[in-house]
């Protein structure tokens, strides 16, 4: 493939490329730009900032909060040996649920009187059984609990008697999310000490926030003298965690070690190592890794696929090693191995992110070869290059090529358009950007949420009324929610020009809070 090319020959060819799938080559047929930036008023701007601890009583007798007033009485009051503090939360709110709904447990925990009594109310407030809340629940919990690196241990020994498994599980989920290994290793600790049984997915919590090697041997250690086997998908983890930290030599023993737990090591287990090692550093080792599975000698099951050659690729990218990351596309393809989205998105984003035309022709390049070879549709090659353009900063180059596939029947799709506008946002090119958003609606392409409140800010802010006021439209009929300092801005810009009724419709599609899954 002719990495030497010139840019002008690649542009050549894509347009030919881009013509032979009803594609031609064209230019913007306009130059748009904004108007000057203006600083946001004071007025315009609402922080959403905290009251002071101090001032909660207050606040709670302002908004007549009979639920919070009662918790701050019962957390406050001496509790008797015969009331247990989940008995007298239980007693007072016969339904957490409808009392403490999950969303508000973020800005909750933080004005408890203590940490532990907000973790301890936190356990109470999560019933103690499967399955855990979302990913996104535990992770807005951990960030909003106070001083938990000395909570979590401070219940622990202060426990009249031990947890329930399931709390132990959550305590472990909380700890994996707020990056705390001494703090899982601690809790597991307490779990043997009273000869309680962690299960495998405890144990995977505590490996996934491990931060060296010696905490991987550490939980491993803890679950060897449990009595629990791990399983493939925790060995995977365990692996890449330990050659992460340099520890090869731990990670082949350990998956040399997979047969006495009844597992057979696989191409997922060799690629979590070989990933461990390109981020750790050493490209020599990873890259000898791959040749010992493309050889066999591992088993006919540890042969590299897509995602292993993937790795390689981000690991030569990253290094600029940008003619050896070119060859693997060969190199893979001879072996029967055919590229995925993700491989040429690794590619094509590694040669944007090196500038200059020589490694731009190349991106282009990438892009035709898989358009001819037909491993992918031009839909999916050009939204990829598309993407990666947007990503290295280059708005014009991403316009050109959107501006040739518009014109000829290839639609943008949702994640590309979304990235362009994204780009010209960070330009403050708003008017440029309102216009792609109104060609892309056309096209029956709509972007993401976050892009229309991203352009309907910048409209706002730049005065431009008319362009903000047919947006909204769109987004009324799209139904498209309007972030809250987004939509506070455009009602006031809104009512000083007239547009009462607008501006009455914009505060019906005001995000509210998000509401986290029970």
């Amino acid at each position: 493939m002719g990495v030497e090319s010139t840019t002008c020959s690649h542009r050549v060819e894509l347009d030919r490329s881009l013509s032979t799938r009803a594609l031609t080559a064209g230019r913007r047929p306009f130059a748009m730009t904004s108007g000057p930036t203006r600083e946001r008023e004071n007025s315009l701007r609402r922080p959403n900032q905290m009251p002071p601890r101090s001032s909660l009583l207050r606040r709670l007798s302002t908004h007549r909060d009979t639920n919070l007033a009662t918790l701050l009485g019962v957390l406050r009051s001496p509790q008797a040996s015969s009331t247990p503090l989940p008995h007298a939360l239980s007693r007072a709110f016969p339904s957490p649920s409808d009392a403490f709904p999950l969303h508000t447990l973020p800005d909750l925990l933080p004005r408890l009187p203590s940490p532990l009594l907000s973790l301890r109310f936190l356990l109470w407030r999560l019933p103690p059984s499967p399955p855990l809340p979302s990913p996104h629940t535990l992770s807005s919990v951990a960030a909003s609990l106070p001083d938990l690196p000395s909570a979590v241990p401070l219940l622990l020994s202060t426990s009249q008697h031990t947890l329930l498994l399931p709390h132990y599980s959550l305590l472990l989920a909380i700890s994996a999310h707020a990056g705390l290994s001494p703090v899982s290793l601690a809790i597991l600790r307490h779990m043997r000490s009273f000869g309680i049984s962690p299960d495998v997915a405890c144990f995977h919590s505590a490996l996934r926030v491990a931060g060296s090697p010696g905490d991987v041997s550490a939980v491993l250690d803890i679950m060897s003298t449990s009595g629990v086997d791990p399983t493939v998908p925790l060995i995977v983890t365990a692996v890449h965690k330990l050659a992460y930290g340099g520890d090869f030599e731990g990670a082949r023993c350990l998956i040399d070690k997979m047969p006495e737990f009844g597992c057979v090591a696989n191409v997922v287990v060799y690629t979590a190592l070989f990933d461990g090692m390109r981020a750790f550093g050493d490209v020599d080792a990873a890259m000898g890794l791959l040749e010992e599975m493309e050889g066999g000698g591992l088993g006919a099951g540890c042969v590299p696929n897509v995602v292993s050659y993937t790795c390689l690729v981000k690991c030569l990218c990253e290094r600029g090693r940008m003619v050896e990351a070119l060859s693997v596309l060969d190199r893979m393809v001879a072996r029967g191995v055919m590229p995925n989205r993700v491989f040429v998105r690794t590619l094509v984003d590694g040669f944007c992110a090196a500038g200059g035309d020589g490694s731009l022709d190349s991106a282009y390049g990438v892009v035709e070869r898989l358009v001819v070879d037909g491993a992918l549709s031009s839909g999916q090659c050009y939204n990829v290059l598309l993407v990666a353009l947007s990503g290295a900063g280059m708005a014009g180059e991403a316009e050109g090529l959107a501006q040739r596939m518009m014109k000829k029947g290839v639609q943008l799709s949702p994640l590309g358009g979304s990235a362009m506008v994204r780009e010209l946002c960070r330009g403050k090119r708003w008017l440029d950007a309102c216009y792609w958003l109104r060609l892309m609606d056309d096209d029956g392409v709509l972007c993401d949420s976050d892009v229309y409140a991203s352009v309907l800010l910048g409209l706002s802010e730049e005065r431009h009324i008319l362009e903000a006021s047919a947006l909204v439209r769109k987004a009324m009929d799209k139904g498209i929610c309007i972030e809250a300092s987004c939509a506070d801005c455009l009602v006031q810009l809104l009512k000083q020009h007239g547009e009462e009724e607008l501006a009455s419709h914009v505060l019906g599609l005001r995000r509210s809070p998000q509401v986290l899954s029970h």
